[in-house]
């Protein structure tokens, strides 16, 4: 019902009476409603009911106009009213029952399950190339010697990821302005493992837990505030618990293109008494836009961000900035194909023992993959996926210089 009732040009032309002042209100009304104005539409057309009780096109353009609003039950009374009404012709009878009808679909699609729970599960195989992100040499510059398994060591092993995710949405609507939104809640649990075959020291646990409200107004704007706690173990020992709130933005800019505005505060709190001067307070923002090209089937994003860590010791110290550049295109039905890179620069506030200098790191990083969603045969509903990265990492200290390849093929899917 996007300008309204298909046969209102019949129902027009009806002898209905009106002056050239409620004719004008009549055309203010409908001009409000279709520039994005649907409450100021709706106060306008009422005035015109009030005093012309009678003018059942008015009636039918209110009606959309609370429909524009969310509001259901304004929407089926208005439309309810013209159809009790004689006088009304057997055509437009016809396309207010349709109205109604949409009207009765939409309720229930919008407000019909206020809470939804999701289960997803994927296992996947992998393959790193330097496990432990060592550098190649174990001699380096400056006559620093390396034991051997300080230098880059190769594995393979597994992934598993298990979560479940509860939404909730308010069962009235939000008025915002001139805008209609929906008020909700999301909550998150989730687990991550990552276990090696040899180097069994490095496998990495990581179990979320996240809640935080969100808002929703349209199909303009939309914004949530996240809370989360990151427990992670390496090694089968714990490692950290990071706590974070994170607010994000995102506007709709036309019918393909967005701007997302986010930022993060986290608190990093290391377990390991050889890591307590990590203990660090994290702060970042950032911004990505995205849009859709070829007939929607190829998405690109861009963004950068900004960070600034700062740690109990400052030689864990660190700020800088992050840009990168990504795609997929459905390449098949079913199936995708993607790729992103991202550069990363980091700047380091103390000096580092043996070198007596801070360092500075530039991380380049290539992903780039393939995804397909099976609908037919056993694998029916799952997702099977395959991704290769490679990273470079270079800094003016050579023992943080390193390269890396990683191989990751996965199943998963969504209940």
């Amino acid at each position: 019902m996007a300008t309204g009732l298909a046969c209102l040009g019949s129902f027009n032309a009806q002898a209905q009476s009106a002056s050239p002042s409620v004719e004008d209100q009549y055309r203010e009304g409908l001009y409000q409603r279709e520039t994005g104005r649907p409450y100021s539409a709706i106060e306008t057309l009422e005035t015109i009911l009030a005093a012309n009780p009678t003018l059942n096109r008015a009636r039918l353009e209110v009606a959309v106009a609370y429909y524009r609003t969310l509001n259901f039950a304004k929407a089926k009374a208005q439309a309810q009213a013209v159809l009790d009404d004689p006088n009304t012709p057997e055509a437009v009878r016809l396309s207010v029952l349709s109205f109604i009808k949409q009207l009765e679909l939409d309720e229930a699609a919008t407000f019909g399950r206020p809470h939804k729970l999701d289960y997803n599960l994927s296992v996947g195989a992998v393959y790193d190339s330097n496990v432990n992100a060592g550098p190649d040499n174990a001699v380096l510059p400056g006559g620093l010697v390396l034991n051997p398994g300080s230098t880059a060591r190769a594995d393979g092993g597994y992934a598993l990821q298990a979560g479940v995710n509860h939404s909730w949405m308010s069962p009235t609507p939000v008025r915002s302005g001139e805008s209609t939104g929906r008020f909700g809640w999301n909550s998150q649990l989730g687990v991550y493992y990552k276990g090696y075959g040899r180097l069994s020291e490095y496998n990495l646990g990581v179990l979320t837990a996240a809640t935080g409200p969100a808002l929703i107004m349209g199909k303009n704007w939309r914004g949530n505030l996240n809370f989360q706690a990151d427990r992670l173990t390496l090694g089968d020992r714990k490692l950290a618990l990071y706590t974070s709130v994170s607010p994000s933005a995102t506007w709709r800019l036309n019918s393909g293109d967005e701007f997302t505005a986010d930022a993060q505060l986290a608190y990093r709190n290391f377990a390991r008494p050889d890591d307590q001067g990590r203990d660090s307070h994290y702060s970042s923002g950032g911004f990505s836009y995205g849009g859709l090209f070829n007939k929607n089937r190829l998405t690109l994003q861009a963004g950068a961000r900004m960070f600034d860590e700062e740690a109990q010791l400052d030689r864990f110290s660190n700020n800088g900035y992050e840009v990168f550049f990504g795609g997929r295109q459905n390449a098949w039905e079913g199936g995708d194909l993607f790729a992103r890179a991202a550069w990363r620069h980091s700047g380091y506030i103390g000096v580092e023992p043996f070198y007596g200098i801070a360092r500075r790191e530039d991380e380049y990083r290539l992903e780039f993959g393939a995804n397909h969603q099976y609908k037919t045969g056993w694998l029916e509903k799952w997702q099977g996926s395959a991704t290769f990265t490679i990273i470079q990492n270079q800094a003016n200290l050579a023992l943080y210089e390193y390269n890396r390849n990683l191989v990751q093929i996965t199943l998963g899917r969504s209940y």
